[in-house]
């Protein structure tokens, strides 16, 4: 059996910050069969224990319960990425193991790894090149662990920012397997300061881990965005700061959050170039709604690159049926965390527009009349919560969804009028600042499971 190339799965491995030292363990979230309109369950899985002495795993097992804390630290969500090797027996996938290098006469030492990661949303605002932070672990074979300590042109001297870190994973006997585990920063918050504070690099206070920025070299701190620059976000100006004249000036703060590559390599005798393979690995918040899932993931938007705009109608089936639902489910979880009547640009205890909403994002960026969406009396948060599961119901129970017609298509985030700022879904933005929309091959999933219970309807008889 010889190896043709090489993978790391899975190619994209997302982390979640964390300041407790017990990683977090593996749990599944699942629909109750039972209570199909509940709130999803969440189980614990099977999941790798890792000795942190021997650097690799020691057994697996599944947990008592899900902890989500320890000691009132959030637990680090820590990826793991596997090598798997494509080989010469009918082109098969198979993982990397022991067994398999040893077969080329190579041991887990032959593995290189490197690892590179970047923060640079102060770059991103400042367009400095001074301004990026980066961190590099350059090509290792041992079982250490390497920290990521990102660095930057304009941070203080010998002050460098945590972005986690990296450990090969050693094999052992009953776990024979190549693995790389990435596990993220602690979720902490530094500033940037005019003057040396001459403060530990882990100060005790998590809102005040460190001041890191030099004002005298960058222009983070007091930062405004330009008016017409390109580059701008929409909307512009998130970032914590203070009104200064009109203008939005940033405090100085930045975070530990990052993303970048994992490579690796392997030497085969006989061949010139080594075999190489790469992942992508970032770093973001916890997930405080863990039994929840946004309506519109990255997931949909990596199906309708792979697969297209159009689902078939083969794919709009039993199959399409259940991916509707998912999304149905969805929309009930985000209206289930949403306060509905802030969100609507109701009038809330005498005040109004008291919080960032579309209304505002509307009338901020357009001009248009600041209203609510809705009628200020339909969005009772009890009420969507009953609708939404009254469609949820529907789609179950094979009743035509008649919500595939009021579903926002993608050329429609642009429309302020009063029927387009209620299509579905409502009260929320998009990334880039207009309504929100499904991705155009959610809607035509929908819209096509909605036809077909249409024609089954028709043919089934009074």
């Amino acid at each position: 059996m010889t190896i043709l190339e090489l993978r790391i799965l899975p190619p994209l491995a997302v982390g979640r910050l964390g300041a407790a030292t017990e990683p977090m363990d593996n749990y599944e979230v699942t629909v109750d069969p039972e209570q199909p309109l509940a709130a999803r369950r969440i189980r614990p899985a099977r999941t790798f224990v890792v000795d942190p002495d021997i650097g690799g795993i020691s057994s697996d097992a599944v947990p008592s319960a899900v902890r989500f804390t320890v000691g009132g630290k959030v637990r680090p969500v820590a990826p793991f990425l596997e090598v798997w090797a494509l080989t010469d027996t009918e082109g098969m996938l198979e993982p990397l193991t022991t067994a398999l290098l040893a077969e080329h006469g190579l041991t887990p030492r032959d593995v290189r790894w490197s690892v590179e990661v970047a923060n640079h949303k102060i770059h991103r605002r400042t367009g400095e090149e001074r301004d990026r932070i980066d961190a590099v672990v350059p090509a290792f074979s041992d079982h250490d662990v390497h920290r990521l300590e990102g660095t930057c042109p304009n941070f203080w001297a010998g002050r460098t920012l945590p972005l986690g870190t990296v450990r090969y994973l050693r094999p052992t006997e009953g776990f024979p397997g190549i693995r790389l585990r990435f596990t993220p920063a602690a979720g902490l918050v530094y500033g940037s300061s005019a003057q040396d504070p001459q403060l530990p690099q882990e100060a005790p206070d998590p809102n005040l881990a460190g001041i890191l920025y030099n004002a005298n070299l960058g222009g983070w701190l007091g930062h405004f965005d330009r008016e017409g620059d390109p580059s701008l976000t929409v909307p512009a100006n998130i970032y914590r700061g203070w009104d200064d004249d009109g203008r939005w000036r940033s405090s100085g703060y930045l975070d530990d959050e990052c993303d970048g590559l994992v490579h690796v390599e392997l030497r085969l005798a006989g061949r010139a170039d080594p075999l190489r393979a790469y992942a992508r690995i970032g770093a973001g918040p916890p997930a405080y709604a863990p039994d929840s899932f946004p309506v519109r993931t990255v997931a949909d938007e990596l199906d309708q690159a792979m697969f297209g705009p159009e689902a078939t109608d083969i794919e709009a089936g039993l199959e399409g049926r259940a991916q509707a639902e998912e999304i149905i489910r969805r929309a009930l979880e985000s209206v289930r965390l949403m306060n509905t009547a802030v969100m609507n640009g109701n009038t809330v205890n005498g005040r109004t527009d008291v919080a960032s909403t579309m209304v505002r994002q509307d009338t901020a960026d357009t001009g248009r009349r600041f209203e609510p969406v809705m009628a200020p009396s339909l969005v009772d948060n009890a009420a969507l919560l009953h609708l939404h599961r009254s469609i949820l119901t529907g789609l179950r129970s094979g009743t035509a969804p008649w919500f595939a017609d009021v579903l926002r298509n993608h050329n429609e985030i642009g429309d302020l009028s009063a029927k387009g700022r209620r299509k579905m879904p409502a009260l929320m933005r998009g990334a880039d600042g207009r309504a929100l929309a499904l991705t155009r091959r959610q809607v035509d999933l929908i819209r096509k499971v909605a036809r077909r219970d249409v024609f089954a309807a028709e043919s089934s008889g009074p």
